[in-house]
């Protein structure tokens, strides 16, 4: 037995679970750091049986704002009290969705809103407009749909209470969608002026704390990295998600520049003009190769436990088997577009979307 809770504790260090490799976000001014407590991971084996038997995996994203035309890179928002203004009555739904603020009040209703707005002005650290500099951040934390929306609810109560416990803040549950989630807005300095810096180590810890939140409320949750669970494609960011949907129902003339941008190169090597080369390929493929060791090492230790461990052990084995393949959605429109051509008997069309251009972040 011993020997066995040996494999799986070295299984999730193996495999980093719960840890994302990376440079961990500095809540910082002046030399003074804020750290947090870290999450309570549940026990090894109840790490392993959550992730094998598929438990619902939480969602935590910091939304970003849109693409400088200049530059390429996301322009921060919420940068004055004007656009955090603009954001509240958007997560307020105009004062329709109640607010909850760091204190448990609840705010209701517009005058509310502009309530809200005034306390996080009053010390005149934040310009009205103009800003140059994240002034406030909005976390989205989510679960799948058919989740209890109370609990979900609670536990992002609890996720805000023990990280931004020094800070202005205020949520909202939106339920105008399938899958329960809230929207936390949480002014960037504290009281006592340290800045919210967070980076994707810290994200991975908050998923981890939500999850443990979920946990609580009875809701079973995990927050496993996506490479442990085989995962190879990225989600695809909201923005452009939302550009491509309204390209179809015909509410947008063309589609995202980054799907323009993919289909061009799926063309490409589809006709043989042009094989794209994705440098991350490699590295996918060895770490596919790492997690199907480690899972490997645990199941055999477990086949010569008990009735349990050896059930366990036959779980481990299907959910590796049911991994799906490494291939990237470049992968997959090339082949899609073979798979067309041959059927239809033409070649494949490379005219390109009209006003598109290039977009390098295609390759997952």
């Amino acid at each position: 037995m011993k020997k066995i809770d040996g494999v799986i504790k070295d299984w999730g260090e193996r495999t980093d679970y719960g840890r994302v490799k990376g440079r961990k976000g500095k809540n910082i001014v002046g030399g003074r750091y804020s750290k947090p407590a870290p999450a309570k991971a549940p026990a090894g084996r109840d790490k392993l049986v959550s992730t094998v038997r598929k438990a619902p995996e939480v969602m935590v994203k910091i939304t970003t704002g849109r693409k400088d035309p200049n530059t390429g890179k996301p322009r921060p928002i919420m940068t004055d009290m004007r656009s955090i203004k603009d954001h509240l009555d958007y997560i307020s739904r105009n004062g329709d969705v109640e607010l909850e603020d760091e204190n448990g009040h609840i705010q209701a209703g517009k005058e509310d809103v502009r309530t809200v707005r005034n306390a996080w002005a009053d010390d005149g650290s934040i310009p009205y407009e103009n800003g140059k500099r994240r002034e406030a951040f909005n976390i989205v934390l989510s679960m799948p749909p058919g989740t209890d929306r109370a609990s979900v609810k609670n536990a992002a109560r609890e996720f805000a209470t023990e990280l931004f416990n020094n800070h202005q803040y205020v949520f909202a549950a939106h339920e105008d969608e399938k899958h329960p989630h809230v929207h936390i807005s949480v002014k960037a300095a504290d009281k006592d002026g340290i800045r919210l810096n967070p980076r994707k180590n810290d994200l991975q810890r908050w998923r981890e704390i939500f999850a443990e939140k979920l946990r609580e409320q009875g809701i079973e949750a995990n927050a496993t990295p996506r490479k442990v669970r085989g995962v190879v494609k990225k989600a695809e960011k909201q923005a452009v998600r939302h550009i491509d949907q309204g390209h179809v129902i015909g509410s947008r003339k063309s589609s995202s520049r980054v799907s323009a941008s993919r289909r061009e190169a799926a063309e490409l090597e589809a006709s043989g003009e042009r094989k794209h080369v994705n440098p991350a390929k490699a590295k996918i493929v060895e770490q596919r190769k790492q997690v199907q060791h480690d899972f490997g090492t645990v199941a055999r230790t477990l086949a010569a436990g008990d009735k349990d461990d050896k059930t366990l052990a036959v779980e481990i084995v299907r959910f590796v088997q049911q991994m799906p393949p490494v291939r990237t959605r470049h992968a997959e429109q090339v082949e899609a577009l073979q798979r067309s051509s041959v059927q239809s008997g033409q070649t494949i069309d490379r005219t390109p979307e009209k006003g598109r251009g290039e977009n390098k972040d295609r390759d997952r």
